[in-house]
């Protein structure tokens, strides 16, 4: 039975989530082709689309899993399969494990593509979209704070050297010291940087002196992801890893963390999310949409399943509007679909 119904639902996933990915990516396509111009050709738009597509996988496997646990298990209620097994004594919460089971594989192999694949996609979409056009340069302009440190890293070239770099020091709110270099490099020593072909000038209380040594070391503490391509992409394209480096620098840097933290939730409750929708699925497939058609089915599937995406974004920006703690407000969503499929498991 178990490997009946996993087989069902599984099947009916994949085709929903290639269904989707296809809709999603054809309209990607087209926003990017719009864009097209000098700079940023046809090709590169293309090789955009293709670079990001395992995140949209990531991000769409949670509504092909519903979706397509209300098309299997439609599928078998057609058939008179549903009614045999319950005749024969199989509960709802043994249909829901072996369900549940199934989603959870769905979900498991989701969870590989958006912590692996994604990720490195998403840099490489970043770097071809921001791609300047000269020296194989990529423009990031990301800014960092250490204490009276101020960094600007303008970008990073295909050696993973950082490019344009600029550095101000502060002290008692008086602009000490600023300096520019060309580009930077990982130096010998651990979490070091070497800056070359720089240009300082230190600032006195009647004069200042401009030097411009060849090379001078920046010890800092930063992962060098945070430096580099990962600097480039929005943090709800990150992985939870990636994630969890910027919010331990911004509490370093005494910065809000809530955006990160929102993503990082968002991310994290996932899988309570996929139970969550699997429960609510089975709830309508034998309860309400027993006897309705695939299409009626399919129609439900998407609306609940916007429904559930519409929660998800106005908790997170409530977060940070309202200093809900962001595990709290991104758990919301979830609460909603447990709860949602307890009361429609308890009307059977």
């Amino acid at each position: 039975m178990d490997a009946h119904l996993a087989k069902t639902v599984l099947w009916a996933v994949l085709a929903v989530h290639l269904c989707l990915l296809t809709v999603v990516t054809l309209f990607t396509a087209m926003d990017e082709m719009r864009d097209a111009k000098s700079g940023y050709t046809a090709w590169q738009a293309a090789l955009y689309v293709l670079h990001t597509t395992p995140r949209r996988i990531s991000e769409l496997t949670p509504y092909a899993v519903f979706v397509g646990v209300l098309a299997g298990l439609g599928l078998l209620a057609r058939n008179g399969e549903i009614t045999v097994l319950r005749a024969a004594g199989v509960s709802v919460a043994r249909l829901f494990a072996s369900v549940a089971a199934a989603g959870l594989v769905a979900l498991v192999a989701s969870l590989a593509i958006g912590e692996f694949a994604a990720p490195w996609g998403e840099q490489r979409a970043a770097a071809i979209k921001s791609r300047s056009g000269e020296g194989g340069q990529t423009t990031t302009n990301t800014w960092l704070r250490r204490g009276g440190l101020f960094t600007n890293v303008g970008g990073y070239d295909d050696q993973g050297r950082l490019v344009n770099v600029r550095q101000f020091v502060l002290e008692n709110g008086r602009l000490r010291t600023s300096r520019h270099a060309e580009h930077a490099a990982l130096g010998g020593e651990e979490g070091a940087w070497l800056l070359r072909n720089v240009a300082q000038t230190n600032l006195g209380g009647r004069a200042t002196r401009v030097t411009r040594p060849a090379a001078l070391l920046w010890r800092s503490d930063l992962a060098p992801a945070l430096l580099t391509a990962k600097a480039a992409v929005d943090p709800a394209k990150l992985s939870l890893a990636d994630l969890r480096l910027g919010i331990d620098q911004l509490r370093r840097e005494g910065l809000s963390t809530t955006r990160h933290q929102v993503f990082f939730w968002s991310k994290a409750l996932q899988p309570a999310a996929v139970l969550g929708l699997v429960l609510v699925a089975v709830g309508f497939v034998l309860g309400p949409l027993r006897e309705v058609g695939m299409g009626t089915r399919l129609c439900v599937g998407v609306a609940v399943g916007l429904a559930f995406k519409y929660l998800v974004d106005v908790f997170g920006p409530m977060s940070i509007v309202f200093a809900i703690p962001p595990w709290l407000a991104m758990s919301a969503p979830v609460a909603v679909c447990w709860l949602a499929g307890a009361l429609l498991i308890r009307r059977l």
